[in-house]
């Protein structure tokens, strides 16, 4: 093989490392936020993958810092799963509104889940594996005079 034809090679394949190196750093989390009054409507900066959405509480805050230290059980509300894989950037979803292309897994059978109570606090949950490894991306939130408030993380782990 001649010296030209090993270094076309070479090139090709420095050309397409870079390639999936600055794809795979370009590629982000998909990351909730909460917004809006109650019902609240969960936003996306980012992301696309296999985009699971689980909503959990009504904690109060010292319930949810008990949670952490113990391993965070959960207690479902509301479940959603895709039914392919779904670019959730820039859509949003509206709690207790199904929207297309998701199937409800909690609660069962097309119930609509609990009315979100003022003052508790909730977590937006997205488990997923995105930048090839498995991530999970929360939220905390609470209901405050009809909206929609962030719960910082460091409220509930004292960090």
């Amino acid at each position: 093989m001649s010296t030209a034809k090993i270094y076309k090679r070479w090139q090709f394949w420095v050309i397409l490392w870079l390639v999936i190196t600055a794809v795979n750093l370009y590629r982000r989390e998909t990351k909730p936020l909460v917004s809006g009054g109650n019902p609240p409507t969960i936003e996306f900066e980012s992301g696309r993958g296999h985009l699971q959405l689980y909503v959990t509480g009504p904690y109060t805050l010292e319930e949810l810092k008990q949670e952490y230290r113990r391993g965070n059980k959960n207690y479902d509300v509301w479940q959603l799963d895709p039914s392919r894989d779904y670019s959730v950037f820039g859509s949003s979803i509206t709690y207790g509104i199904v929207p297309h292309g998701f199937r409800q897994v909690y609660p069962a059978n097309g119930k609509s889940p609990e009315p979100l109570i003022e003052g508790k606090i909730y977590s937006v949950t997205l488990p997923n594996s995105n930048c090839g490894g498995p991530n999970v991306e929360s939220e905390y939130f609470t209901i405050n005079n009809g909206k929609a408030v962030v719960v910082p993380p460091s409220q509930v782990t004292d960090k």
